[in-house]
């Protein structure tokens, strides 16, 4: 392991101006990345309690395709449904033991559809297509006959070369967009408005000390009968939002909130607005791809370092994006914590190295720390073997809303 650390370094984001963008837990690409995600986590809590290991698979091809929606004021349907597409390769079977892998992809992806469109007529309004394979080169890679066929449990070994980056902490915008979604939900992740679906974005363009905020937010029809009851409900939402974030913000910082369109009083067709079904764009032909939205932080903050690794969905035991970049995260986080100073963290792996020895650590801080103190938190953390077990139990990296994204890190 070749341990890289810069010291003095400067960093965009704390620059005059920032850039962060926020996907809620309804937004067609968070959908596809929870749904992949939440599939991997069920799918190796079956393994693990079946065979004691997790089988080979990477769903994280997951397409959300959506439906067809009549959208007028209090009374909407979907007319075609939305479609979960269920893509990756996954292992079907276990020392000749079929697994009911399409039970548990469909489980696992009505588990998160739940919680993240509560609003949505899961048998009538969603319809699930299965296109996952086994193939490979290897015949036995999806389709082991016993652990012998599973080479990661001799030797854990980097999947690919890629590399992960990771930053801390987090600057108090990027804690505001997170905040900003979380004000619509309580703690155990339901909507505290009925009226307010969970397709929402949020964008803060930080200038300074001050801080220009779009909320987009789908009003949902069904609770809604006319222009005006949408507007008071915009107006309601914009009342006890800008008093929430003022009371987040610092006294020497100044905002300025819109909420969807600037109000048109020539608007009269609830279609012209931001105004849904089940709560997401979904529901008229919008589509979300794993990896095109919030980075495993739940943010995008436009920025930082980054790495196009989409970690939902893959494999939890091997995979080079998803289980250094949750090492990559805990190294920025105990480096912040020990120096109090900006860190950015890049970990580079190369195919076939020890995945928890990979071939490059690059440390960048924003002031003069100790180095011996950074290498020797370095080598604690990579000394550690459970990262998959946090991945699966505590199921870190499926999305939520955020107010309880990285929880710890946004207080």
């Amino acid at each position: 392991m070749n341990i890289q650390i810069e010291t003095d370094s400067t960093f965009l984001v704390e620059q005059d101006i920032e850039v962060v963008e926020r996907k809620g837990i309804g937004h067609p690409d968070t959908v596809a990345d929870g749904i992949a995600e939440t599939i991997s986590v069920e799918y190796s809590k079956y393994c693990l309690e079946k065979y004691g290991v997790v089988l080979h698979h990477n769903v994280d091809k997951v397409c959300v395709l959506g439906g067809l929606a009549r959208i007028d004021w209090g009374s909407t349907e979907i007319m075609e449904p939305i479609r979960v597409f269920l893509n990756g390769r996954i292992s079907e079977s276990f020392g000749g033991d079929k697994i009911p892998v399409n039970d548990i992809c469909v489980s696992g992806a009505r588990k998160f559809l739940a919680k993240a469109l509560p609003n949505l007529d899961l048998d009538k309004d969603v319809k699930f297509i299965h296109e996952h394979t086994t193939y490979s080169k290897n015949p036995k890679w999806f389709n082991p006959e016993s652990i012998a066929d599973l080479p990661e449990y001799k030797k854990l070994c980097a999947n690919d070369t890629s590399a992960v980056a990771s930053s801390s902490p987090l600057t108090l915008t990027e804690k505001l967009v997170l905040q900003i979604e979380g004000f619509f939900y309580d703690s155990e992740q339901k909507p505290i408005y009925k009226e307010c679906g969970q397709d929402i974005k949020v964008m803060a363009i930080r200038r300074k000390h001050f801080i220009d905020i779009r909320v987009c937010f789908p009003v949902i029809l069904k609770y809604c009968t006319n222009i005006h009851e949408y507007w008071e409900i915009t107006d309601k939402v914009y009342s006890q939002l800008s008093q929430f974030i003022r009371n987040k913000l610092p006294s020497e910082y100044s905002f300025n909130l819109e909420l969807n369109k600037t109000r048109d009083l020539s608007i009269k067709e609830a279609k012209d607005l931001y105004a849904l079904v089940g709560g997401s764009a979904l529901d008229y032909g919008e589509e979300g791809l794993v990896g095109r939205g919030n980075n495993r932080i739940g943010i995008i903050p436009m920025f930082r370092v980054f790495s196009m690794e989409a970690a939902y969905g893959k494999n939890p035991v091997y995979h080079v994006g998803k289980v250094l970049g949750i090492v990559a995260d805990e190294v920025s986080q105990l480096v912040n914590k020990k120096i109090a100073q900006t860190v950015e963290v890049l970990l580079v792996a190369k195919n076939g190295d020890d995945l928890l020895d990979p071939s490059q650590v690059v440390i960048r801080t924003s002031g003069k720390p100790n180095p011996a103190e950074i290498k020797d938190i370095i080598k604690e953390v990579f000394t550690r073997n459970d990262w998959t077990q946090k991945i699966i139990n505590e199921e870190i990296l499926i999305p939520k809303t955020g107010n309880l994204m990285y929880q710890d890190k946004i207080k």
